[in-house]
Parts: structure tokens; C-alpha cells; sequence
């Protein structure tokens, strides 16, 4: 039976390019909404409309700040011809009601291959952190914990994929 009596807290998120290279330590970041399209079933005589979900999803954007960015970077992440394929490590932290609970924190583990769309200056103030806000467009993500063979979610625009560890969603 499930414990309801703790909690999780992200606390720290490293970003690595494919080859494992520290690109730098995000501040936050919003992975793709996982929304799929609908299709409207209207009939006469049904009692209401129905709108199950089709096998297309919405388009898969999402946003990035990077608390500090390495520069000799720059130039292929805001070329939006590029794709990149970065890894996100979540670092999560549970605690329950005796604190904090070390054998059931964990890494979530999140490999997107993502183009970057978007880019805003920020102010820039003497004394202040530096912050690099990006926007991009992915083609595929997957998801799991680390030291785990089980993914969480695998959605690849490309593969035509969608699914987890229980197999493909749509066969």
C-alpha cells in the first residue's frame, strides 16, 4: 500500500549533452505537455458528446533557464536548424514525517532530442546570477529513474512512438 505521508522536492537539475558533457545547471524548466488530440463522437440519440483521445499529440514545446550556460555553446543551441539531445537529472529528494528519506530518493532521468526556438534577454543588473531563458521544440523524449531499466514515458515524433515500460500505447 502506497505511503501518502511523504513528500518529494527537486533540488538540484543538471543538463548534459548526449555525450555526457555538463552543459551547466538549470534554474527550471517545463518539460512538453503530454496532451493528446480528440476526437469528437456525436450520435444520434447518445446522451452526450464523447471525446476520446486520437493517437496524435499536441505539439511537444517546452522551456528551459539555465542558472549558468557555458558560452562556447551558444552558438549550436540558439541555432534553430540543430537539433540538440540534452539529459536532465532530477535530483528529487523524499522525506516522510521522520525526514528525510535517502532509500527512497532518486534521479529522474529526462533525454530529450529538442530544437531551441526562442530566446529572451534578460535584464542584466552588477551583483545579479546569470540567467539564459530558452524555448524549444522536441521530437523526443524518454523518461526513467536512474539504475532503472523501466521508462516512465517515451514519446518520439520521428520513431512514431508512445508509450512506457508496459509497452506501446497505440498497437
Amino acid at each position: 500500500m502506497a505511503d501518502y505521508r511523504r513528500y518529494g522536492q527537486s533540488v538540484q537539475s543538471e543538463v548534459y549533452l548526449e555525450d555526457n558533457s555538463l552543459v551547466g545547471i538549470a534554474k527550471g524548466f517545463q518539460l512538453p505537455a503530454i496532451k493528446w488530440k480528440t476526437v469528437t463522437i456525436e450520435t444520434l440519440g447518445q446522451v452526450a458528446v464523447y471525446e476520446p483521445p486520437s493517437r496524435v499529440l499536441e505539439a511537444l514545446n517546452g522551456s528551459l533557464t539555465m542558472s549558468f550556460f557555458e558560452p562556447e555553446l551558444m552558438g549550436d543551441f540558439f541555432n534553430p536548424t540543430k537539433s540538440q539531445k540534452l539529459q536532465f537529472h532530477q535530483y528529487v529528494d523524499v522525506s516522510n514525517e521522520d525526514g528525510y528519506d535517502a532509500e527512497r530518493s532518486f534521479t529522474r532521468i529526462s533525454i530529450l532530442t529538442m530544437r531551441f526556438t526562442g530566446y529572451e534577454h534578460q535584464e542584466v543588473s552588477l551583483g545579479e546570477n546569470e540567467e539564459v531563458p530558452l524555448d524549444f521544440s522536441c521530437s523526443r523524449l524518454v523518461q526513467r529513474i536512474h539504475d532503472s531499466d523501466k521508462t516512465l514515458l517515451e514519446i518520439d515524433v520521428f520513431g512514431n512512438k508512445a508509450g512506457n515500460s508496459s509497452g506501446a500505447f497505440w498497437s
